[in-house]
């Protein structure tokens, strides 16, 4: 006679439950550090930290390559300033070379001793906190509150939420791309990249992609130019995008503004800065990204899960009780 096993006899859906159930995962969000940031107008947020036992503030960069000072700060400090090992470079083409050690730093719990950080490129106040640390941790910012909290990684994948979303919950993969945080996003229902840059004050796209790539109007209703300026050079737009989404997460009227092409203002003759135009035309239109500066960024709570590469986005909780965006 014929046995038939019992385990060969379930239904493969019951099996596969049973298995899914086994593995059900059970790591909580462990809260490795919190800090109350400060800011001024809505502007870029700073982190209070210890340098060599004086008192400092660096800015939160998520487009910053690594944790650097500026030449002012580093004087101010009396820190000895020697020739490193990472070059940097910032959009204007200043080129540093410089770094300085730092003896002790701490920021919360967070405390380092014989620490290296380059020096910036360009004139700069104070410091940035940058990538390099960040992606070390999960890092949560409720910028209504203007709270800093980082997570261990160990946890359940999208198990992340812990505060009450005022609404929907956008979530879109993290792609990080020459030292910044690139989410994809849709402006007006086209598909763009979009840089998380929490030390720019403002939202910006460049003119070509403005144009060539989300169809703007400059000149128009939508898009009326700006007062001249002498800085940066060229005239400057003002676009009011009727939605911006982050997944499923969705903002109405945006201001985003228009800059000039990149060193498209530059030559020392008309046939040079025409090259200096076209060349930087290229390069923007073969990647069209748009800036998300903090005018964007204060209206949101980010949870960028690095161990997982993914970003996770509601509406600020500034609005709702204190006790309801208490971390773990």
């Amino acid at each position: 006679m014929r046995t038939i096993h019992l385990l060969a006899a379930l239904p493969l859906t019951g099996l596969f439950a049973g298995q899914a159930f086994a593995q059900a995962c059970n790591k909580p969000l462990t809260l490795t550090n919190e800090i109350q940031m400060e800011s001024s107008d809505g502007g870029p947020s700073s982190i209070p930290v210890k340098i060599n036992g004086t008192d400092q503030k660096l800015t939160l960069a998520t487009a910053g390559t690594t944790t650097q000072l500026s030449e002012d700060a580093a004087k101010a400090m009396n820190l000895e300033i020697s020739r490193g090992d990472v070059t940097l470079t910032d959009e204007r083409g200043n080129v540093s070379r410089n770094q300085v050690t730092i003896a002790d730093f701490s920021m919360g719990r967070l405390h380092g001793t014989n620490v290296k950080w380059p020096i910036s490129p360009g004139n700069g106040k104070g410091g940035l906190f940058s990538l390099n640390y960040m992606r070390l941790y999960d890092v949560d910012v409720d910028f209504g509150s203007d709270k800093l909290r980082l997570f261990s990684q160990d946890h359940c994948p999208g198990a992340v939420l812990y505060w009450k979303a005022p609404g929907a919950v956008g979530t879109v993969p993290i792609t990080i791309d020459n030292g910044r945080v690139t989410v994809p996003v849709m402006l007006n229902g086209k598909a763009i990249t979009g840089v998380i840059d929490t030390a720019a004050p403002n939202s910006t796209v460049y003119e070509a992609v403005a144009e060539r790539v989300l169809g703007v109007t400059l000149g128009g209703d939508k898009a009326p130019a700006d007062q001249p300026s002498k800085s940066p050079p060229g005239k400057t737009y003002s676009w009011t995008v009727d939605n911006l989404a982050i997944g499923t997460l969705s903002l109405a009227n945006i201001a985003i503004g228009v800059r000039p092409d990149i060193n498209a203002n530059q030559g020392k003759d008309p046939a040079q800065t025409m090259r200096a135009r076209a060349s930087a035309i290229q390069a923007e239109l073969a990647h069209p990204e748009v800036r998300l500066g903090m005018d964007v960024l204060r209206k949101l709570h980010l949870y960028m899960a690095f161990g997982e590469s993914k970003l996770y986005v509601t509406g600020t909780t500034a609005a709702l009780p204190a006790n309801a965006a208490k971390a773990p």
